[in-house]
């Protein structure tokens, strides 16, 4: 009896293979991969993975928050309302979903007749693509299609890259993106290490939907009971297999057996694959894991996704992880997007985004040694260096704590001369005869560490030296409405700090003009009635108060 012959032919329904990230320049333009496939491929993995979707998704609207806005908008107003005319709402948006997206986002910069600017458009970054670097090196221009691949339906537009000088009337494309090593002609989205687990997270629910509507089988077994055929029919049956039975959409292996045997017959085997859902959890817990942790996502609570390590699971973590989130990884990107918007416009007005939303304010006494990290002692040295000492030619004649500032009149000083010329002014509230500094002043024990330091160096300071280490990030979360940075001039060491800033005023010793007894006489005489020419400069009454509960003056 003739042995019953068989020949398995075997192979995979689908297989994954990392895009081709290539620079190619058979034309004018260098496309991002084959056909341009590289941009294609992250949108289909942006579109295929929920927890991809759902964390770009998220950064992108904490990146464009409420909006755009500057600190100097009451300063600036027509420069501001400039830059809300010259870029909509919506090219912003667009503008913080293309760069959550690719890491790159593209404006089209618009110039009237006479170079001045008129408008900046989003571009979607897919529709952009580079012209060849010239011999230096540099990249001249940019080209804008539909469809790069379908050239004659979509004719390719050339446009000049964006320029900070010699612009004329007409547009310009501006790229929004940062260094990366060995790039140059295209930037790889910072979670370029996820993509292949956010494939990974749409293939196995694509699986996972196939193995039930097949049967809860993974590798079918196909007996081919006709007797052994020939190489060319062997080849057209695997060619009609894999054309119509292989995919994204089907689950697992084939295997065809050709048998010698001369049944009629046809039989389908199904291989069932043991413990499928352990294994199906696994990889979908996997794919979440290494997407998050590609992300740099602090906690996946805060994206909706639940899970079971107890990180953000407290109130005060959650807060703390959304702190870090914003700080270190939404703030970047903000920076970045907002420096091309600057140097656009030219630097006339400094620019920042609305928060979507503010952390939660925590009770000093509540913080743990996590959120005090989130303090900037950097800024506390700052500002400690830029204090003083006051010298031996200088002498107090006042500590004030009232709100407030006390005017003295020319006219019972005997000052007019004096006021008119400031050859050694350091401060705008000083005087050829005055100094105005303020100390920081009340609880000596304090628990932030900005509080801290700033206690201890036992220094005075200038307004503007407070002003100026107000725009840096001292506490983040303590400032108005959770906010990073707040004005240090009223507020101190933020919410529920119980610090104020004590004004001081020195007079000049030897002055030949009043003495320091007939000076702090007349601020203890002084009538209000005789103030109209006064010029010391009055400040907010909240300069002199403590940001304790009583007062608290982030509550507004």
């Amino acid at each position: 009896m003739e042995e019953n012959k068989q020949n398995i032919d075997i192979f995979q329904l689908s297989n994954y293979v990392r895009p081709d990230v290539k620079e190619v320049a058979n034309k004018e333009w260098v496309m991002n991969g084959e056909k341009n496939s590289f941009y294609t491929y992250i949108i289909d993995r942006y579109n295929g993975s929920p927890t991809n979707r759902a964390i770009i998704d998220s950064y992108a609207k904490f990146i464009y928050g409420k909006g755009l806005m500057s600190k100097q908008q009451t300063q600036k107003p027509l420069q501001f309302a400039e830059i809300q005319k010259a870029i909509s709402k919506k090219d912003l948006r667009n503008i913080c979903q293309d760069y959550a997206l690719f890491s790159e986002s593209s404006l089209e910069v618009i110039y009237d007749t006479k170079g001045n600017l008129q408008r900046i458009k989003h571009v979607p970054k897919n529709q952009i693509l580079p012209n060849k670097m010239n011999s230096e090196g540099d990249i001249e221009g940019y080209w804008f299609s539909l469809d790069f691949n379908q050239p004659r339906k979509y004719e390719a537009k050339y446009f000049e890259k964006w320029k900070a000088v010699g612009k004329k009337s007409g547009s310009y494309i501006y790229i929004i993106s940062t260094y990366q090593v060995g790039k140059t002609y295209f930037t790889d989205p910072v979670y370029m290490a996820g993509l292949p687990y956010a494939e990974l997270e749409e293939r196995v629910a694509n699986f996972c939907i196939n193995y039930i509507t097949n049967g809860f089988s993974i590798d079918k077994i196909i007996n081919m009971n006709q007797g052994e055929p020939s190489e060319e029919v062997r080849l057209q049956v695997k060619k009609a297999f894999k054309r119509d039975a292989t995919g994204n959409e089907n689950a697992g292996n084939l295997f065809i057996n050709w048998n010698t045997d001369k049944d009629s017959g046809i039989s389908v085997t199904n291989v069932e694959i043991q413990d499928a859902y352990q294994q199906f959890e696994y990889l979908s817990r996997e794919a979440t894991q290494k997407l998050l942790i590609s992300h740099k996502v602090t906690s996946p609570i805060l994206f909706g996704i639940k899970d079971n390590t107890g990180l953000g699971n407290n109130a005060n973590e959650m807060e703390v992880a959304f702190n870090e989130l914003m700080i270190n990884v939404i703030q970047p990107m903000k920076e970045v997007i907002l420096d091309s918007l600057m140097e656009i416009t030219e630097n006339i007005i400094d620019l920042d985004f609305i928060p979507l939303r503010q952390p939660q304010v925590i009770q000093p006494t509540q913080l743990s040694k996590q959120e005090h990290e989130h303090q900037n002692p950097i800024i506390a040295d700052a500002l400690i260096e830029l204090g003083e000492q006051i010298t031996e030619d200088w002498e107090l004649i006042d500590e004030i704590e009232q709100v407030g500032s006390p005017k003295l009149s020319e006219t019972s000083l005997n000052l007019a001369k004096t006021f008119s010329s400031f050859p050694n002014v350091t401060s705008e509230q000083d005087t050829s005869l005055f100094k105005i500094r303020y100390k920081y002043a009340g609880n000596q024990d304090p628990e932030r560490e900005f509080c801290t330091k700033m206690i201890k160096a036992d220094k005075v300071y200038r307004k503007e030296d407070i002003m100026l280490a107000s725009e840096k990030v001292v506490n983040a979360g303590f400032g108005l409405k959770g906010a990073d940075t707040y004005n240090l001039f009223l507020y101190k060491g933020g919410v529920n700090c119980r610090h104020f800033w004590q004004r001081q005023i020195y007079l000049r010793k030897g002055n030949n003009s009043i003495s320091v007894n007939e000076a702090r006489k007349m601020i203890l005489d002084l009538d209000p009635k005789d103030r109209p020419l006064a010029k010391w400069q009055q400040n907010d009454p909240l300069v002199a108060q403590p940001a304790q509960d009583s007062n608290n003056n982030f509550k507004a």
